[in-house]
């Protein structure tokens, strides 16, 4: 039976795991064997319950520490060595490096990189940007394949020559429509977070300095001096900057504006009942939680970044201002609130958008195409036998 190994590390759990879940998933119902490297708990929990196999080796980590890095790649070339697998699919930067060396020392037949972002992106220095692109170069011949989750990044990667036309592809993120179907109603999900009548107004995401969170949150002033409806912010999820968005709803007094609901699975109960959506991001590879907010038909907000100019156009699929803009992301929300057909003209051209390119199924048919290809070419491996 063939065998995958999708090489994850200890990256958080976020949208880029749901990605590599599908893809272990349509692999399996093509009746491969697959497995994931993963040292995130929460993570390696979600797998199990979805009865995934899971390689409990502790071998990459997000901080670098030369000695311990070279004692993990040695071990994950020993596994791998004495391993039967066909296919090597690595994903994020570090267990991207790592993993692609360790696969190339140890033979593997089939290499493949998903770049879920860059370890440089549009707020880097230029010194940043030359350096992590020379490693991706260097890594960038260790693999078969460099798959971008958006067409920006691909042309990105190819201007900074870390690898040629033929090595580098882009296969846009996607995601199932049933992930943001709401299961419960409308009512009784307001009544649990204590909302009756106000605008509700949804950030989802790892709270963390990427996702520009607090751009929103600056905005609330603004938007409170100049409405006179009761509105919500409502901050879905966790991560490093919690208590510093905290000290800020202190410090602006706009406590009575803003809920932090932390870490949720119910994405589409929440997006069931907001009137507008807000992704302040400063960078992303393709933002899935913008993916999940154009599937659900809601009017979004977001920034002029790279990878969401690619996927929305202002005016017509959403209202884009610039990053790290808090008058700019108050005026869009006024905006919205004051004209409510535009509004929902928004919604709707933003599902029609998702429909058309961003399916869970064109994503994962345009990576079971890619494991053909390269499986005809690499190992002469016929799809029927």
């Amino acid at each position: 039976m063939l065998k995958i190994l999708h090489i994850v590390g200890d990256s958080k759990f976020g949208g880029g795991s749901v990605i590599v879940l599908r893809l272990a998933q349509k692999a399996n119902d093509i009746g491969w064997s697959v497995d994931i490297l993963t040292s995130d708990a929460v993570f390696k929990e979600f797998l199990k319950n979805q009865g995934c196999g899971v390689v409990e080796l502790e071998v990459i980590w997000r901080k670098i520490n030369p000695l311990r890095d070279l004692l993990g790649l040695y071990r994950l070339y020993r596994f791998l060595k004495k391993s039967n697998y066909t296919i090597v699919h690595t994903h994020t930067s570090k267990a991207g490096f790592v993993g692609r060396l360790a696969a190339y020392l140890a033979k593997s037949p089939i290499v493949i990189h998903t770049v879920h972002g860059f370890a440089f992106h549009e707020q880097s220095s230029l010194l940043e940007i030359y350096l992590y692109s020379f490693l991706e170069r260097l890594a960038s011949h260790w693999c078969d394949r460099i798959v971008c989750v958006s067409e920006f990044h691909k042309k990105w990667a190819l201007r900074l020559a870390i690898a040629n036309k033929n090595k580098i592809i882009a296969i846009n993120n996607g995601i199932p429509e049933n992930r943001i179907l709401p299961s419960r109603d409308k009512g009784s999900v307001l009544k649990e977070i204590n909302l009756t009548n106000e605008i509700v107004i949804l950030f989802t995401g790892r709270l963390a300095p990427q996702k520009g969170v607090e751009y929103l949150l600056k905005s609330v002033p603004i938007i409170a001096s100049k409405i006179n409806m009761p509105f919500k912010i409502l901050i879905i999820g966790e991560g490093p900057l919690r208590y510093y968005l905290d000290e800020i709803v202190e410090k602006l007094n706009i406590g009575r504006y803003v809920k932090f609901l932390g870490f949720r699975k119910d994405i589409g109960d929440l997006l069931n009942i907001s009137d507008i959506v807000v992704f302040p991001s400063l960078w992303e590879g393709l933002s899935i939680a913008l993916l999940e907010a154009m599937a659900a038909g809601k009017p979004i907000i977001t920034t002029t970044i790279g990878s969401n100019l690619e996927v929305v156009k202002s005016e017509e699929t959403a209202l884009l201002v610039p990053p790290k803009n808090s008058e700019s992301i108050a005026e869009a929300v006024i905006r919205l609130i004051n004209n409510p057909e535009f509004a929902k003209k928004l919604g709707e051209e933003a599902k029609k958008t998702y429909q058309k390119k961003y399916t869970e199924e064109i994503m994962l048919n345009n990576y079971a195409n890619l494991y053909f290809s390269l499986l005809k070419t690499k190992i002469k491996w016929h799809q029927n036998g």
